[in-house]
């Protein structure tokens, strides 16, 4: 019985050694999905922007912009065990958000009637991180070769990746797309912050309902409407701009506050003339209600966006939508410490931004491509 055992652990143990492995870097195109750029040259491949951009942009977000937050892989396999292995540069973990959110992947399919599929891992965080998914055999599907999408971590740098599966297997990635990104300028919410996993993510969230590329330019606490940065937005044929960086911005004095803010979309608008901008208010604070101080960062920033709205409507300024707070409606249980969304939060962020991007992308005349 002992002997019998020992041998099937052998063979278990063997099996899942038994895979081939594939590196996103020697796929011979670019395969990394929701990049701004794509096919520029860049320091690692996972990186957010170009080495052509970073140079110029602030030292906080260039940092930040080699982060994977809103970056996705897809690809078409048949193997019925799929094992991602990667490694890390920084902390796998911050004490208000998970190693699963900062530093983990996220891996999703659908069913032939286009259902979406959340597959569940057995990872570890070590040296090498690693995701596995074991004996995949979904209901309702068709065929034996599927799509999947697999979410890069939020708040961490990947210096490399491998995707590993059964060695009879066929295996192809996706060529990035090349539709018009919506664009999303913000805050460590717009980055993910404090999300249980990367597809929870509320840009995540909007690209898997759309079936739609969004580049997420969540730039933590150092989204500060720098010119710099904004003629890095400006440089991107977008679809949409979204630009949701009023949880930072309150901490500037007005009318400096409102002389940034009217600068950025100016600037925006002088070389995007056509392109949509979503303006969106500060998302609030749930314990505004509680202490003063809260109270009334969030009411300067609500009042400064809304005379910039205001200005720039009346100097002829086409194109310009707004998310406002109310639409938002952030309540204390969306939120880990008061400021940043649990998972619940990220979904309602979504939902609020989800009617409006499909209006706008519906009056492009993009909506033909989106999934209903």
């Amino acid at each position: 019985m002992i002997l019998t055992l020992l041998c099937a652990l052998v063979g278990n143990f063997i099996s899942a050694q038994e895979l081939k492995w594939y590196n996103p870097e020697n796929a011979g195109c670019p395969v990394v999905q929701g990049q701004a750029f794509s096919g520029e040259a860049r320091e690692c491949i996972y990186n957010r922007l170009p080495d052509k951009i970073v140079g110029s942009l602030p030292k906080g977000v260039a940092r930040l912009s080699r982060q994977t937050a809103g970056e996705s892989i897809c690809f078409t396999t048949d193997s019925k065990n799929i094992t991602v292995r990667y490694r890390v540069k920084r902390r796998l973990q911050m004490h208000h958000m998970p190693a699963t959110g900062v530093s983990g992947v996220d891996l999703y399919t659908s069913d032939k009637d286009g259902k979406e599929l959340w597959l569940a891992a057995k990872y570890s965080f070590k040296d090498t991180v690693k995701f596995v998914y074991s004996d995949i055999a979904p209901l309702n599907m068709s065929g034996e070769n599927h799509r999947y999408t697999l979410f890069l971590p939020l708040y961490n740098e990947v210096e490399w990746m491998e995707i590993g599966v059964d060695t009879d297997a066929e295996f192809a990635f996706e060529k990035a797309s090349s539709l018009k990104p919506i664009v999303a300028y913000g805050t460590s919410i717009c980055q993910g912050a404090c999300a249980s996993r990367p597809a929870m993510a509320w840009t995540n969230i909007l690209q898997r309902r759309l079936d739609y590329p969004i580049v997420n330019l969540g730039f933590s606490g150092s989204a500060k409407f720098e010119s710099s940065v904004i003629q890095a937005l400006t440089e991107i044929d977008a679809a949409v701009y979204v630009i949701d960086g009023m949880p930072n911005a309150y901490a500037i004095p007005s009318p400096a506050l409102q002389d940034t803010l009217a600068k950025a979309v100016r600037q925006l608008r002088e070389k995007r003339p056509d392109t949509p901008i979503v303006l969106v208010d500060h998302c609030g604070y749930p314990h505004g209600a509680v202490y003063k101080k809260y109270r009334d960062a969030q009411g300067h920033a609500l009042s400064a966006l809304e005379e910039v709205y205001q200005q720039l409507r009346k100097e002829g300024v086409k194109g310009l939508y707004r998310l406002r707070h109310k639409d938002i409606g952030l309540l204390g249980e969306m939120t880990v410490e008061a400021i940043h969304m649990s998972d619940y939060g990220m979904t309602n962020y979504a939902n609020a931004y989800e009617p409006l991007l499909r209006k706008i992308l519906r009056k492009c005349g993009i909506m033909s491509v989106l999934k209903m």
